[in-house]
């Protein structure tokens, strides 16, 4: 290959390879490839040579080398996901396990300036075939849904977003890739009747009682708040629970603290947790903790924060006969429904559920069918008047 203003270098054929020699800013670069005849090696010199070009204005302008798909993924474990809420952390690990294999294992951990909007789209056809499995299927028995892809694009755009943010490439692919369809879940509302069928099936155990009636009275989150509750965090005078965040590392999902109002019924539980639990010892400790582990067993021990209980909720909620399709979160849904159907100001309950946006808290404005007959029940019915008798 002549050296040309375009592409300058050389290309030697040597047995049955062929050396390639290319010059960028003055530095000889040097390659020796075992490919098929000189229009492969023509292809490799062109593309090694855009690389390297590349590479070559990034340094002259101060910025980062090329980085791999894999070092970008080490950055982001390192130095962003620890800002996230411990929720958040686990629901993006669930994505980053399937986006490493596919980028690093599948393309062979290409530099960041490779991908484009077309290998994210390949990921996502890529990824609807790699369910892993669960306690009642086989992996890939089924294809992945609309909302987990939803979820990986969110995940692989905020990962660009970082590195774009970094100058480690320069936009975003993921933004070029449609977002793919799916119906969103409605929550679930309970009557009146069904809250309190779940709340007495919670009654025969302590913690779980409290827990449940915590999150239907404030709509706290499930393990990333009400689990992380210790006992000065509740006001028994005022009437107040704090939500913290940023306490020994722990942060909430909006990563704001707020103050939330306790009911009388909700207080009156938490005075009689106090009583019982509050000075308790645990190898002559007392737990800071509101809801604790109150005997040590497997992976746990007395006195330690309980950090789930999912698998005792949905016990009794089957119990209490609530459907299957009821999750724990449904409470908080149920809360902000019933503070804005009672007329709550939007502001208010904005602040109440941790909120950083007003039209977040809109979302959860689900009217159940109890509040939809305000709307008739407004109206006043008509009374025909009969035309006067004529003379």
């Amino acid at each position: 290959m002549a050296r040309t203003k375009k592409h300058p270098g050389t290309i030697e054929p040597r047995g049955g390879s062929f050396r390639i020699t290319l010059y960028i800013d003055g530095v000889r670069h040097r390659f020796n490839e075992k490919l098929a005849d000189r229009k492969a090696a023509e292809t490799f010199a062109r593309d090694k040579h855009e690389e390297l070009t590349r590479k070559a204005q990034r340094t002259r302008s101060g910025l980062p080398g090329e980085t791999t798909f894999s070092e970008l993924l080490e950055m982001y474990k390192r130095d962003e996901l620890p800002t996230l809420s411990a929720g958040t952390q686990r629901a993006y690990k669930d994505s980053l396990d399937p986006i490493e294999r596919y980028f690093v294992t599948e393309l062979a951990d290409p530099t960041l300036e490779k991908i484009h909007a077309r290998h994210v789209r390949t990921y996502l056809s890529w990824r609807r075939t790699q369910r892993r499995a669960g306690k009642h299927q086989k992996a890939g028995s089924e294809p992945v849904g609309n909302r987990t892809l939803q979820k990986d694009r969110a995940v692989l755009h905020r990962m660009f977003e970082f590195a774009d943010q970094l100058e480690l490439r320069d936009g975003n692919p993921v933004s070029r890739v449609e977002q793919p369809k799916a119906d969103s879940r409605s929550p679930v509302l309970l009557s009146a009747d069904q809250v309190e069928a779940l709340l007495t099936a919670c009654e025969p155990r302590p913690m779980l009682a409290l827990y449940a009636l915590v999150l239907l009275e404030t709509g706290a989150r499930c393990q990333s708040e009400a689990l992380h509750l210790q006992w000065s965090d509740v006001d028994l005078v005022d009437g107040f629970i704090e939500i913290r965040s940023g306490r020994e590392g722990h942060r909430t999902k909006s990563g704001k603290s707020r103050f939330v109002p306790m009911t009388p019924r909700l207080t009156a539980a938490m005075r009689s947790h106090f009583a019982r639990y509050r000075f308790a010892s645990y190898d002559g400790k007392a737990s800071p903790w509101v809801f604790h582990h109150l005997v040590s067993k497997y992976k746990c021990k007395a006195g330690e924060r309980i950090k789930s209980l999912r698998h005792s909720f949905n016990e009794a909620a089957a119990e209490a006969g609530i459907p299957d399709e009821f999750h724990q979160h449904d409470l908080r849904h149920l809360r902000a429904t019933s503070w804005l159907a009672a007329g709550g100001n939007v502001a208010h309950v904005k602040e109440a559920l941790g909120h950083s946006d007003l039209r977040t808290t809109m979302i959860y404005q689900h009217l159940s069918k109890q509040h939809l007959k305000s709307l008739v029940q407004l109206e006043q019915p008509r009374v025909e008047t009969p035309a006067a008798e004529t003379a």
